[in-house]
């Protein structure tokens, strides 16, 4: 590996060393008709009408051996545009090492650097907002400097950069020429400049970029303008027995940083015209939330990930537009001014604080009223003695750091528990905890020490008896009530309890009479009653059928007059564990979900909660979890309306994780009060499934230390006990990602029966992002892998990758860093590129995986899809979120019944017979059967046009069942041309009723596509030792065989093309004739012969590894001859008619990268996380699981294609054939030695 990494330096390096251009400027004002081009990609570039045009390919200009120098051009998207997209190029030495530059509009709006790298070395340097939306039509100015390894764009003439950084890794594209071009979006450019800079030009030059400035008066002005609107809360009247006031807007505010100075801030008596306002709930520095607030490592310093570019600059300038610094507020004051009617005397009043992060301290009216450390806690004061009538004034303290020291930059308790996975998962992992981790409170996954108020704040006035909380335990005809009262008063109190049900839909009154009579509370004394109402017909909670109902308990003295009333919503409905399933309202139930939604990213947004979970529903998504940090009362009870069913997560994620040590006792009790606060909190939401404690913390697999994940099973245990006796009406997932499986026989039977670790187990899968490939689950493999007999099974994180939420995509820490993408769809992942192609890609495998696991598993019992936010387009606006393909996939897989094809091979000929299952699956909610149904089946063009179709019957599908049968479906012999991309469209109907509707992309081809499409005319000799020759007879291609190398080589043959297929070894004498015949001129291909193949050219390939699927095969250069006439990601899944993953090809090389050797296609292992490191570390870490599967070997006047490719899939699949029948036609057209590929 090391070697590699040398002799790619050295071609780096050596690159230095070549003397750049002396001319003083070099220009093209692209005046010159039809001026030829050097071209790369598969899209178009042309000089027409005095401009350069480009889509989908760019265009090289200029030397190699430029070096230093500026760069300028202008350019625009045309008129009629959907949006402006400008690429471009600098130190170009061949598409895989440069540096890229784009100006993107869209959703965007910034402009963006990075460079690319062979094998793993790509890296994120720079986006910067633009602070404008660039429109079509309209020209823009660009300039490049490059210098040595710091690089500064300049934009519109202006005298600042945008950009303006030093690459310490730019001896990886040390020289190079200038590109335009290569976006998806047309776009035009002109009058291309190219002026060589001194090496030290830029050594004097401050690094500068430029920011719009709000001067320090107009800062001021904006503050007095906002404080001069700022108005007190007036409550004008007490309604009824209970009055509840929000405090939710304008609040005045004071950093601690401008006033530290405690008495003066808490003072009715203070002058506060000079406060700042702030508004509530809210944070008061931006949100930095997993995905949409990390930062990732870059040669220029931390980077935004990039999942949303567009949301991290909205949260910075909203934090950017106060009028004071929020960098450097660490604490702060706030104020409310509440004025109170005459009648408040004497009665009960009370402060209610959603939640403040992180440390709060209340004072009303300048006495110190309550305090509280925690993020997610609910904060209640007793406000009685200290509010009067008239103007009160409510101060709350609020501290980002609960050890009060200064914030750190970035997300360090993101950032370590992302390394300490990573190091425990190595062999003997040994992880450090940093120590503010240890001292730092439960805070989910947000970074950058949220704070503020930011969570709703209220005032309840009610008489000195008060309903403290109840709650509800509901059964199928009733519910069971605990309802606690407090007597505030001085003096003992007698009252009767009345209880209303209402329908919260229609209005009508379920249940309303006198339930518990002459119950007495002394003076402060407070007691729970309980009592059951059952014999009631209600209309019950389901996701289908959100039913809900207010819940009304009166306190009513004996006089009759109403002393306090509290409204609960809920509703009625069960939901349980039994038989290893999950039980709904007594039928049995299948998660069928996703999660993940964006609650974190604007956490008091009603419009957003109630449209994305609209959303989830006409998707078909019915379940979700409070990923990332537990929900508030609004999305909670949105979640109820909409019928969203609700796994609710704990508050800190990775909490012991790994092999991490134990933190502090002390905050593991403040963790377990503020979680369990939680649940007397959310307990009566109808929506609310199940518990589940965590997220990830598996010690439980990974601590090496033994009685250390002990200790740890005991803290969550004992929380998880302390769970059922809160709230005992709901099952409890231990941990998400926890299973139960084996546990007894590490841990030992004795122990583990001291554990309660839960009733649900979880398995996070990574399927086809991560590991595997979705092919390996069509059969079921996730129950007989994971399922224990009386536990549920499900999965909470299924996942297949991260579109961003402007472009669709990828997320650019997962394809720069990570390079899973790169695994599905090759350099089709870039910016530069169509976002469709991985939106398309992500929505196919994870429709597919759906529906593979609904399909094969009915001893599970559901999936939450991984990550439902990042399948929308602006998911963070309500008015504008848009789904992404990955959405309708979803909807057609997770349909309660479902019509399903098990298709294990998509490209086919013409007149072949469909090889398939088609699936019924009944998860109806109802719990009914599915009597017989009528299946219509479909093939149609791209246009919806039917080709051919047919029906079957299918039988009765008992509920929560599973039945398939294998229809005879025969692909139309005629085709609207030689290669179609059709669908097989499912409808599948009961007594003549639509249920289930689904389709599937098809690719279908007519044999005479591939079949005669060699010149009968070239001699072709064929050295077979797998079975080629089968092949090439459907293919009716002329060959001679031959029995042996020396034969093949022989002169007398005269051959066009020598053909070598299967070739497990190879003598010296045997290479020698190779190499001699190759180097004469003679055309070489090598079919599946990898050890024959490293033996024959050990200077070039290396060595080889054997894929774990191989069905993945991607393009190294769209744009070469043997890929005519094949889609860009048409190298996958090869088809052979067989019930087994559809591999694409058998191994992959590695090689040693010359200017003799030509990459084609290649493959990746999918694969988890590849952290940073040096680029030697990326390099070798990436090539192990990284290599070839397609390349060309040039060796004098000869070439040999060497091909790993299932080829000898021809027969069956039209891809395959017609990759072969290229492959030969590209080498019989092998003239002489080309130049060098400088591309």
């Amino acid at each position: 590996m090391k070697k590699l990494y040398a002799t790619f330096l050295i071609i780096a390096c050596t690159l230095v060393s070549l003397p750049c251009n002396a001319q003083a400027e070099w220009k093209n004002d692209f005046s010159k008709q039809g001026e030829t081009l050097k071209t790369v990609g598969r899209g178009n570039c042309a000089v027409t009408d005095g401009v350069f045009r480009s889509v989908d390919a760019y265009s090289c200009f200029g030397n190699l051996e430029w070096k230093n120098y500026t760069m300028s051009f202008k350019a625009r998207a045309p008129k009629d545009a959907e949006q402006v997209q400008i690429w471009a190029g600098f130190r170009a030495y061949n598409r895989f090492d440069r540096y890229v530059l784009g100006l993107k509009g869209g959703l965007q709006d910034d402009i963006y650097l990075m460079r690319l790298g062979y094998m793993g070395t790509d890296e994120f340097l720079r986006v910067r907002p633009l602070g404008f939306h660039p429109v079509p039509g309209e020209w823009y100015n660009i300039k490049v400097e490059v210098c040595g390894s710091r690089i500064r764009v300049f934009l519109n003439n202006e005298k600042e950069p945008r950009i303006d950084v030093t690459d310490k890794n730019g001896n990886l594209a040390p020289s190079g020429q200038v590109t335009l071009g290569g976006g998806w979006i047309e776009t035009e450019f002109d009058d291309l400049v190219v002026t060589p800079m001194k090496e030290d030009a830029l050594k004097d030059v401050k690094v500068v970029e430029y920011r719009k400035i709000i001067t320090p008066q107009e800062k001021e002005n904006k503050r007095q303008q906002e404080r001069a609107n700022y108005r007190t809360v007036k409550v004008n009247e007490l309604v009824d027995s209970r009055t509840d006031v929000s405090l939710d807007g304008t609040w005045l505010f004071m950093p601690e940083y401008q006033l530290n100075d405690k008495d003066k801030a808490i003072s009715v008596a203070t002058d506060d015209k000079n406060w700042h306002v702030m508004s509530v709930p809210n944070f008061w520095n931006p949100i930095r939330i997993w995905l949409h607030g990390e930062t990732m490592p870059s040669p220029t310093g931390p980077q935004p990930k990039g999942v949303s570019d567009t949301y991290y600059q909205q949260e910075t300038v909203r934090c950017e537009g106060y009028t004071f610094d929020y960098r450097k507020t660490k604490a702060a004051w706030y104020r409310q001014w509440v004025e109170l009617p005459a009648n408040v005397e004497g009665k009960n009043m009370t402060l209610t604080f959603d939640a403040v992060s992180k440390v709060a301290e209340i004072y009303i009216n300048g006495e110190l009223a309550g305090s509280h450390i925690g993020m997610f806690g609910e904060i209640q004061v007793d406000g009685s003695k200290l509010l009067k009538s008239g103007k009160n004034l409510v101060v709350v303290k609020v501290v980002s750091k609960t050890d009060g020291s200064a914030s750190e930059s970035g997300s360090a308790a993101i950032d370590f528990f992302y390394s300490s996975v990573r190091e425990s998962e190595k062999e003997d992992g040994k992880v450090s905890a940093k120590s503010n981790l240890l001292k730092d409170i439960a805070h989910g996954f947000y970074g950058d020490e949220p704070a503020g108020i930011w969570q709703p704040v209220k005032l309840t006035i009610t008489s000195p008896l008060k309903v403290e909380n109840v709650f509800i335990k509901p059964s199928l005809d009733g519910a069971t009530f605990d309802l606690t009262v407090k007597n505030h008063g001085t003096k003992k109190n007698q009252f009767n309890l009345y209880t209303d049900i209402v329908d919260k839909e229609t209005g009508s009154l379920l249940y309303s009479k006198l339930s518990l009579q002459k119950l007495v509370l002394n003076a402060d004394e407070e007691k729970m009653f309980t009592y059951n109402i059952n014999g009631l017909k209600p209309r019950l909670w389901t996701p289908q059928h959100p039913n809900l109902y207010d819940f009304r308990f009166r306190l009513v003295a004996a006089k009759g007059h109403e002393l306090d009333c509290l409204t609960e919503t809920s509703g009625f409905r069960t939901f349980e564990v039994k038989e290893g399933l999950f039980f709904l309202n007594g039928n049995r139930y299948w998660l069928r979900g996703g999660n993940h939604i964006p609650f974190a990213l604007a956490p008091n947004d009603l419009n957003l909660a109630n449209t994305f979970m609209q959303l989830m529903k006409a998707g078909n998504i019915d379940v979700t979890r409070t990923h990332t940090t537990p929900w508030n009362k609004l999305w909670m009870g949105a979640a109820d309306k909409n019928g969203i069913g609700v796994s609710f997560e704990g508050t800190w994620p990775w909490l012991m994780i790994h092999s991490t040590p134990l933190p502090d006792a002390k905050l593991i009790e403040m963790w377990k009060e503020e979680f369990l606060s939680l649940l007397k909190k959310y307990r009566n939401h109808p929506s609310l499934l199940f518990w589940t404690v965590n997220n990830e913390m598996k010690f439980y697999d990974n601590d090496n230390d033994l009685e250390r994940a002990k200790e740890k099973y005991r803290v969550i245990s004992d929380v998880v006990k302390e769970m059922r006796r809160i709230d005992p009406t709901r099952p409890i997932c231990f941990d998400s990602n926890y299973q139960a499986k084996g546990k007894k026989e590490k841990y030992g039977a004795d122990f583990m029966n001291t554990i309660d670790d839960g009733d649900i187990d979880d398995m996070h899968a990574y399927y086809n992002w991560y590991d595997y490939s979705l092919f390996r689950f069509f059969n079921g493999e996730f129950q007989k892998r994971f399922k224990m007999v009386d536990r549920p099974l499900i999965s909470q994180e299924m996942s297949t990758g991260y579109p961003n939420n402007e472009t669709g995509h990828p997320t650019r820490s997962y394809q720069l860093i990570h390079q899973n993408p790169q695994s599905l769809i090759g350099y089709e992942c870039y910016d530069f590129s169509n976002p469709q192609s991985f939106l398309n890609v992500q929505a196919f495998i994870t429709g597919e995986l759906a529906e593979a696991l609904r399909r094969s598993n009915d001893q599970a019992s559901g999936i939450m899809h991984f990550a439902l936010l990042t399948w929308f387009r602006q998911v963070y606006d309500y008015q504008k979120i848009e789904p992404y393909p990955t959405y309708y996939a979803l909807k057609r897989a997770l349909q309660p019944i479902l019509v399903s094809a098990e298709l294990w091979g998509r490209n086919l000929y013409g007149g072949e017979k469909l090889p398939t299952r088609i699936y019924v699956v009944n998860d109806r909610e109802d719990g009914t059967d599915l009597k017989s149904t009528l299946l219509r089946w479909e093939i149609q063009d791209e246009t919806g046009k039917k080709l051919v179709w047919g029906d079957e019957e299918l039988p009765a599908v008992k509920h929560y069942g599973r039945c398939y049968i294998e229809p005879n479906i025969q692909l139309p012999a005629k085709l609207p041309s030689n290669k179609v991309n059709a669908k097989l469209v499912l409808k599948l109907t009961e007594n003549g009723l639509p249920v289930s509707e689904n389709e599937y992309n098809l690719l279908l081809a007519d044999k005479k596509w591939n079949i005669g499409q060699v010149a009968g005319n070239k001699k072709i000799v064929l050295l077979d030792n797998d079975g080629t020759k089968a092949v090439f007879d459907f293919l009716r291609i002329n060959y001679q065989t031959v029995s042996s190398v020396r034969e093949a080589v022989n002169s007398k043959q005269k051959a066009d093309l020598c053909v070598i297929s299967g070739l497990t070894n190879c003598m010296n004498e045997e290479k020698e004739l190779l190499r001699g015949y190759q180097a004469k001129g003679g055309k070489l291909l090598l079919l599946n012969s990898k050890e024959a193949a490293k033996i024959i050219y050990p200077e070039h390939i290396t060595g080889w590894t054997m894929p774990t699927e191989g069905d993945i095969v991607n393009m190294e250069r769209n744009d070469a001859p043997v890929f005519d006439g094949i889609g860009v990601l048409e190298l996958r899944y090869f088809n052979n008619n067989k019930r087994e993953i559809p591999t694409a090809c058998n191994a992959t090389l590695h090689v040693n990268r010359n200017e003799n050797l030509t990459e084609l296609a290649g493959q990746m292992k999918i694969h988890a996380y590849i952290d940073g490191g040096t680029p030697e570390d990326r390099i070798n870490r990436i090539n192990s699981m990284r290599g070839f599967t397609l390349i060309q070997i040039k060796d004098g006047r000869g070439i040999a294609t060497v091909s790993t490719m299932c080829t000898e899939k021809a027969e069956t699949d039209p891809i395959a054939g017609k990759l072969l029948v290229n492959m030969i036609n590209d080498c019989l057209l092998y003239t002489s030695p080309s130049p060098r590929d400088t591309r």
